[in-house]
């Protein structure tokens, strides 16, 4: 299947652009844009089209994040891996390279690179474990020569993150009649536009929240968008609901008195961002209805009119004091969507490319030769239990059952004598009864029978509402909070 290519070579790095309260509205331009590596961000393409990625091979990014439906889905809820549905919009992909204060709704995650590793390893978007992406991967040969020749080892996960995160921050819209308007091209934007974007500035007060070159503030707020009937009447998004909430660690009386999205709370629990959600960028609008976090709105005169009448009652009892009556006049209301829409420039269509196919690798690859007695004679290794808490970072570590089991119930085996050599004592106040290994610039800690995240979260920050950071910085083997193994090794994050 192709469909047409559209002019998006830019590719973007991580760009300082974050706006504050003061800042005019501004145009992007082409030299906004730093080059990347084309072959990184050509190799991200083919993996953002490539559904064996996910657990079942059905699903793909390019399912969530279609072009042809402004680089989000279309409907009001985002689809989720088969067997689930989610619960949120899918956002547009178009410009969130210029991003700078974290990802999803409730920007519960730093970068890019983080949102797909984290799509990837969620049981309801890719569902794929990291081990098997990258062995699938590896029996591409396509793909392993790849790796190989931009970064010089097979794919990772790390890698594979990195590549489609560039080809993400290469989808860019810079072409609109306002960014015309804005670099000199004063008849770029119709006169209906313009009176919109004396409106957007003023009266309507929209400025307040989307201002800077991203037309967004960045930050958070509860603008009072009604529930998504969606959530009332699919059992499967629900499903996903009550499961996320479990996830972020949300108490069951909590979780089960929502009737709607808590926001920002799902990220931090503090009560004071219950139904906050951060502020979108409003670039490429005309491709990306529906709207709003849950999709409830289809147009944008539908969208401008909820904040005409200052939205709808406080759930939560946080709703923005911006949020207010604008009092437009039928005209004023036309002339905002007018300058929305100028907002949109070309749609940004690209070619699906041909996917390379699966190859047979020669068995056996490795030239020793494997018998009892070479693995007795430590010829070779043999570990009984695949490298789960293993990452880039670490080098992989390899869990090897002990008979009989110790206190601990596992203790952790280096794969070569230059890991063991890089163990290192590592003590913590708060900690002093813990084995502590450093490995690299890495720290880890030993988890302990009865440990839960948010223990060890407050034993090392002193908050156990940290345990985030933890299950951030463990994601490659833990898909729950609560999937804690007693001997595995738990990356302690800065």
């Amino acid at each position: 299947m192709f469909i047409r290519l559209s002019s998006f070579a830019f590719a973007l790095t991580t760009v300082a652009m974050a706006a504050n309260a003061a800042d005019p509205l501004q145009g992007l331009k082409a030299s906004d844009i730093p080059q990347a590596d084309p072959a990184i961000v050509e190799l991200g393409k083919m993996l953002f089209f490539d559904p064996r990625l996910s657990g079942d091979a059905s699903t793909a990014c390019s399912d969530c994040h279609d072009p042809k439906f402004g680089w989000g889905d279309g409907s009001e809820l985002a689809r989720g891996y088969p067997g689930t549905m989610h619960w949120r919009n899918s956002q547009t992909l178009v410009n969130m390279g210029f991003m700078t204060g974290g990802f999803h709704w409730d920007s519960g995650l730093a970068s890019l690179s983080d949102q797909v590793h984290d799509a990837m390893g969620a049981g309801f978007v890719a569902n794929i474990d990291t081990v098997l992406g990258e062995e699938r991967l590896r029996q591409i040969p396509e793909y392993e020569q790849q790796f190989k020749a931009i970064w010089g080892e097979g794919p990772t996960q790390a890698k594979i993150a990195e590549s489609i995160a560039a080809f993400e921050r290469s989808i860019v819209s810079v072409d609109s009649p306002f960014d015309l308007y804005m670099a000199g091209k004063t008849n770029a934007m119709s006169t209906s536009a313009l009176r919109g974007m004396d409106l957007f500035n003023g009266k309507a007060n929209c400025s307040s929240c989307h201002h800077g070159s991203t037309l967004t503030d960045q930050d958070f707020h509860n603008t009072s968008v009604p529930p998504s009937i969606g959530l009332f009447e699919d059992p499967l998004r629900q499903v996903t609901f009550r499961y996320l909430m479990r996830v972020k660690g949300l108490a069951p009386e909590v979780y089960q008195g929502l009737d709607r999205d808590p926001g920002r709370y799902l990220a931090t629990q503090d009560p004071d961002d219950l139904g906050q959600f951060r502020t979108p960028p409003l670039r490429y609008l005309k491709y990306t209805a529906p709207y709003m976090h849950n999709g409830v709105f289809y147009t944008l005169d539908e969208v401008v009119e909820f904040y005409n009448i200052g939205g709808t009652p406080d759930a939560f009892g946080t709703k923005s004091p911006l949020i207010k009556p604008l009092g437009l006049s039928r005209a004023e209301k036309g002339d905002l969507v007018a300058f929305l829409e100028s907002m949109s420039g070309s749609e940004i269509l690209v070619s699906v490319p041909e996917l390379p196919k699966y190859g047979l690798q020669d068995f056996p690859k490795s030239g020793v030769k494997i018998t009892a007695a070479s693995l007795k004679a430590g010829l070779a290794s043999a570990p009984k239990t695949p490298a789960a808490t293993g990452t880039a970072a670490s080098g992989g570590l390899l869990l090897k059952p002990v008979d009989p089991a110790p206190a601990n119930g596992l203790i952790m085996t280096p794969r070569d004598a230059a890991i063991e050599s890089s163990f290192k004592p590592n003590t913590f106040n708060e900690l002093t009864d813990r084995k502590m290994v450093t490995l690299g610039e890495d720290t880890f800690v030993l988890v302990k029978k009865g440990d839960t995240l948010g223990s060890l979260a407050k034993a090392l920050y002193g908050d156990e509402r940290q345990f985030r950071k933890l299950f951030a910085a463990n994601r490659d083997h833990l898909k729950r909070s609560s999937d804690l193994k007693v001997g595995t090794l738990l990356r302690i994050p800065e």
